[in-house]
C-alpha cells in the first residue's frame, strides 16, 4: 500500500503543475511514473527550498539520472555547507561538465575552504575542463576575501587569456578583490572599462573600495555618478556611503542623499539603512529614518524596532525611548518577543531596571535573551544580588545560560566575593558540556582571585586555550591583593614576554603589589614607564598606589611631592 501526496512545484510566477509524488519509490508497480524531466524538476525544487535529504532520497531512486540530476544534487550539498557529500557525489558522477566543477568550487569558497577550492580550480584545468564565468567570479571572491592578490592577478590573466574579463560578474568579483588588496587603481581601471554593462553590484564594489581604502570624497563622488546613471542603491550601498560620510564628517551629506534617494517605501531597506546608521555610530541620524518611515505612513515591522531601540542605548534620552515604547504598544509589537527583549535590553542598559523586569515580567513566552538581557543589566548596573536571583530563576525555569549570561553572573558573585556560588556556576559548566569562551574564562579567572582562591584561578589560567589582557591582569592584581606581591611582579614579565600589553588596571595591581610589598625602585619604574613606554596617563588610582609605597617607605617628601603633582 503506498501513500500519495500532492506537491506544487512552480515553474513560473504565474503557472503551476501538481505532481503525485509517492513516498517510497519514484516508480511504482502499478505503472504510476514520472517522466525525467518532471523527476529533475521536482529534485530542483526540493533542492532550491532547503529539503536536501528529502531530494537525496529521491535522488537515489531516480532510475535514469542525466547531467542536470547530478549538477542539481551537488550544488545543493554545496550550498548548503554539506562539503564531503558534495565531494563524494562529486567523485561518484560519470558526467562532470564544468557546471559540475564549479558547483563545488563555489560550495568551498563559499564557505573558507581556500586550499580545498584553488585545488579543484587547478584541477579542473588539467583535465580539460574550462573555467565558466560563475568559476572565475567564485575563485576571484576568495581571494579578495582572503586577500590573495597573487592568486587574484593569476585568475585574472586567465580570464584575458579566454575573454572572460569583459563579464559583469567577473570584473565586479576582480574590482572587489584589487580593492580589498589596496589596489585602488587596477580596480578603477577595471570599473571604467566596463562602462556599458555596470551593474549595482559593480557601482557598490567600487564605493565600497573607496570607503575601505580612506578616500571618502571619492566614495561620494562614485555614489553621485551611481544616481547619476539611474542605478538603484541598496542595503549593501549604503553602509559604504556611511562609512565614507564619517570619514569627512559630512554627516549631513550622508543624511540627505539616503533620504533623497530611498523613493520606495521599501521596510526592508529601510531597515537596512536604520541598522547601518546604528553601526557607523550615527544614532541621531536612525532615530530620524525612523521618524521618516512615520512620516511617510510606511508599514514598520517587528525588525525595525529593535534597531531603534538600540539607538538609545548611546543617545540616552529616557523620554524618546519611552514614546517609542509606548508607539510599540499602540501599533500592536508589544507581543512581539523580538521587540520585547529589545525593551529589556535598551532599559537595562540605560540602567532603569525596573522599567527592564516589568517588559521581562509581562513577557509571556521568555527566551535565553530576555533572560540574559535582564541578568546583564542587573550585573552591569551593580544589582549582583538580583543578578545572581535572577540566574537562579533561569536555571529553574530549565533555560539554559549562554556566554554572556555566564559571564555576567560569575562577575556579579566577583564583586559580591560569593566564591561558594560562583564554584556551583564552574560546576553548571562543566556538567553540562557548555562551550566556553574567552569572556567566560576571564570572569572565572577574576572571580577566584577577588574571591581569594588564587590556585583556582591559576589552575583556570593554565587551562585557558586563549588569554589576552584582562587574563593576565586578573591574575596579577589577583596576586598583590592576596598578599603575593613578588609573585604577581613575576606574573607581569611573563605577560610582557609573550608580547602582550599592559592597560590602565595592569598597573593598578603592579603598583599595589609594590606598594605592599616595598620595592619602591620597581614601583617606580612601573609608574614612569606607564606614559614613557606605553602612553597611558597615571590616574588617581595609580597616583594613590604611587603615594601609599613611598609613604609606607618613609619617602614623605617625595610622596607629598607626588601628590602635589596629582592635585
Amino acid at each position: 500500500m503506498y501513500r500519495v501526496r500532492t506537491l506544487n512545484l512552480y515553474r513560473g510566477p504565474f503557472e503551476q503543475i501538481n505532481l503525485t509524488h509517492l513516498s517510497h519509490n519514484i516508480a511504482n508497480p502499478i505503472g504510476f511514473s514520472y517522466s525525467r524531466i518532471e523527476s529533475n524538476r521536482l529534485l530542483d525544487d526540493l533542492s532550491k527550498r532547503g529539503r536536501i535529504d528529502e531530494a537525496r532520497h529521491m535522488f537515489d531512486k531516480m532510475p535514469c539520472r542525466d547531467k542536470f540530476a547530478w549538477n542539481t544534487m551537488i550544488a545543493a550539498y554545496a550550498n548548503s555547507g554539506r562539503l564531503t557529500e558534495a565531494n563524494l557525489l562529486f567523485h561518484e558522477t560519470p558526467l562532470k561538465s564544468s557546471i559540475t566543477w564549479s558547483s563545488l568550487i563555489s560550495g568551498y569558497c563559499k564557505y573558507g575552504c581556500e586550499i580545498e577550492a584553488f585545488e579543484l580550480y587547478w584541477q579542473m584545468q588539467f583535465e580539460g575542463q574550462k573555467p565558466n564565468t560563475y568559476t572565475l567570479g567564485s575563485v576571484i571572491r576568495l581571494c579578495s576575501t582572503m586577500g590573495f592578490r597573487q592568486r587574484g592577478e593569476q585568475i585574472h590573466g586567465y580570464a584575458i587569456k579566454t575573454r572572460l574579463d569583459g563579464d559583469v560578474f567577473v570584473v565586479t568579483g576582480l574590482v572587489d578583490m584589487y580593492a580589498k588588496c589596496e589596489s585602488i587603481l587596477e580596480a578603477e581601471y577595471l570599473f571604467e572599462i566596463v562602462a556599458d554593462s555596470k551593474n549595482h553590484a559593480t557601482w557598490t564594489a567600487m564605493l565600497t573600495g573607496y570607503s575601505r581604502n580612506g578616500d571618502g570624497f571619492k566614495a561620494i563622488e562614485c555614489f553621485r555618478d551611481m544616481r547619476t546613471e539611474g542605478v538603484e542603491s541598496n542595503q549593501f550601498t549604503f553602509p559604504s556611503i556611511l562609512t565614507a560620510c564619517g570619514a569627512i564628517s559630512a554627516r549631513d551629506f550622508g543624511v540627505q542623499r539616503v533620504l533623497e534617494n530611498m523613493e520606495i517605501n521599501d521596510v526592508i531597506s529601510w531597515n537596512a539603512m536604520i541598522v547601518g546608521f546604528v553601526r557607523e555610530g550615527f544614532e541621531e541620524e536612525a532615530l530620524s529614518l525612523f521618524h521618516e518611515m512615520h512620516a511617510r505612513n510606511m508599514k514598520i515591522n517587528d525588525y525595525t524596532y529593535p534597531s531603534v531601540l538600540n539607538c538609545f542605548v548611546s543617545v540616552k534620552d529616557i523620554q524618546k525611548a519611552k514614546s517609542v515604547h509606548c508607539l510599540i504598544v499602540k501599533t500592536g509589537f508589544g507581543a512581539y518577543k523580538l521587540v520585547n527583549n529589545a525593551l529589556v535590553d535598551m532599559y537595562a542598559k540605560q540602567g532603569k531596571l525596573d522599567y527592564a523586569f516589568m517588559v521581562f515580567d509581562q513577557m509571556p513566552d521568555k527566551d535565553v535573551i530576555s533572560w540574559t538581557s535582564l541578568v546583564t543589566g542587573y550585573s552591569y548596573n551593580g544589582s549582583y544580588e538580583d543578578a545572581i536571583k535572577l540566574f537562579c530563576d533561569m536555571r529553574i525555569a530549565g533555560v539554559c545560560p549562554d556566554q554572556i549570561a555566564l559571564a555576567s553572573v560569575l562577575s556579579a558573585c566577583a564583586e559580591l566575593t560569593v566564591m561558594e556560588f560562583g564554584q556551583q556556576v564552574h560546576a553548571t559548566i562543566i556538567r553540562s558540556g557548555l562551550e566556553s569562551s574567552l569572556s567566560v574564562d576571564n570572569s572565572l579567572l577574576t572571580m577566584y582571585a577577588k574571591c581569594g582562591g588564587i590556585e583556582d584561578a591559576n589552575h583556570v589560567f593554565d587551562s585557558m586555550e586563549t588569554r589576552n589582557v584582562i587574563s593576565w591582569t586578573a591574575l596579577i592584581v589577583g596576586y598583590a591583593k592576596n598578599g603575593r606581591g613578588k609573585d604577581s611582579l613575576q606574573f607581569y614579565d611573563q605577560m610582557t614576554a609573550t608580547g602582550t600589553k599592559p592597560d590602565f588596571i595592569t598597573f593598578i595591581g603592579l603598583l599595589f603589589a609594590c606598594s605592599h610589598t616595598g620595592l619602591v625602585e620597581e614601583g617606580r619604574q612601573y609608574f614612569g614607564s606607564m606614559d614613557n613606554v606605553y602612553g597611558i596617563k597615571p590616574g588617581p588610582e595609580h597616583y594613590a598606589c604611587m603615594i601609599d609605597l613611598l609613604g609606607r617607605s618613609g619617602k614623605l617628601a617625595e610622596a607629598k611631592e607626588l601628590l602635589n603633582q596629582m592635585l
